[in-house]
């Protein structure tokens, strides 16, 4: 038996880091592609695109690991199957579900490695492509001064402090902006309790306070309940400098929520996100139990091409699915924790069901 595990580990993991480096190749050229008229147009040095690459590669890794999974594991059984070898392995009285272990083990193996490249890689390297991509290739100016808790956004005559930034309502919470002159002194401060974008390109400042310094070194003092301000930044500007849930670990999201939550504000995306950073590795798992059952009954027909192409459209359809729960909780229809899992769940009993079918 160990050396039946040996040759389906070793066959296993041929396919599945072919398959990775396939993907991971075909994914950072399309990217080349996309990016290729910014880089050539802000004439970036070749040293920026280059660690722009390198820190994209984890992302890359981590987010195509079921899709390697399943392609790899219909591969491998699949030519099992068609060269008679499971039909041999059945005749000596050898469980499918033994055998088979070996295809689940290293899929749990895959979810704890993609578990540990978001914990411990990912932060950093998304923070760091994150910079190159906005500043470097696309020539846009970095404006974030620190972006924790709260994060502080600076441009050419004011700095505004932000405690929380609603990306799919528009809507700034506890924020404060100062106003300096060309020599940097304070020429007004404006506090407001929170402010959403008009579509017409203002925001409404609501329960807030503006406060003018006079020449006289006196101060204007203005209480409001709302008031429209023009402002030259716009929502996608507070996206690009606010960190988001991919630039934070599963304990600095956490922290980041319990923080923000106690405060009285609404946390639910953060919170969708917060819980699929344990629900996507576990994707790898689902792949490997709907890709035994469908590996050993498409590879009786021989439609090896036919497979592959399903194999793919089922991890398509897959992230399809999961990226539109997490949409519906970032929306508060559904439960965050829910939302992160639903896609689990529906497909893992899908894989189970066929799994429990196969012929022994």
């Amino acid at each position: 038996m160990l050396i039946i595990t040996r040759y389906f580990t070793r066959e296993f993991l041929k396919i599945f880091f072919l398959c990775q480096a396939t993907f991971v190749t075909l994914y950072l050229l399309v990217d080349l592609f996309e990016n290729l008229d910014s880089v050539i147009k802000n004439k970036a040095p070749l040293g920026a695109v280059i660690r722009y690459f390198l820190f994209n590669v984890p992302l890359v890794v981590y987010q195509v690991s079921p899709l390697a999974v399943l392609l790899c594991t219909f591969i491998t059984i699949g030519l099992f199957v068609r060269y008679n070898e499971i039909t041999a392995l059945k005749a000596h009285g050898i469980s499918l579900f033994s055998v088979f272990n070996v295809f689940l083990f290293i899929s749990m193996f895959t979810g704890l490695f993609s578990l540990g490249l978001q914990e411990y890689v990912l932060p950093y390297t998304n923070r760091q492509l994150k910079e190159i991509k906005n500043v470097q290739i696309k020539g846009k100016q970095s404006t974030t001064i620190f972006t924790r808790d709260n994060f502080w956004y600076r441009t050419q005559d004011a700095i505004f402090n932000i405690e929380y930034f609603y990306p799919g309502k528009n809507m700034l919470q506890g924020i404060t902006i100062y106003y300096f002159s060309p020599d940097f002194h304070l020429r007004e401060r404006i506090d407001a309790k929170w402010a959403v974008w008009r579509n017409d390109g203002d925001w409404t400042f609501h329960d807030g306070m503006v406060r003018v310094l006079q020449t006289d070194a006196e101060i204007k003092t203005e209480l409001f309940k709302e008031k429209v301000i023009a402002l030259h930044e716009t929502p996608e500007d507070f996206k690009l400098s606010q960190k988001m849930g991919e630039e934070m670990s599963f304990g600095e999201i956490r922290a980041f929520v319990n923080k923000v939550s106690s405060e009285g504000y609404d946390t639910t995306p953060y919170e969708v996100d917060m819980h699929a950073k344990i629900s996507y590795p576990c994707i790898n798992i689902i792949m490997a139990i709907l890709g035994i059952p469908f590996a050993l009954m498409i590879g009786r027909s021989g439609g090896m091409a036919l497979g592959i192409t399903t194999s793919v459209f089922i991890g398509f359809f897959y992230w399809i699915f999961f990226a539109l729960c997490l949409s519906l909780g970032k929306s508060s229809s559904l439960p965050p924790l829910l939302s992160a899992w639903m896609a689990n769940a529906a497909f893992g009993a899908l894989g189970v069901y066929m799994f429990l079918q196969v012929k022994q």
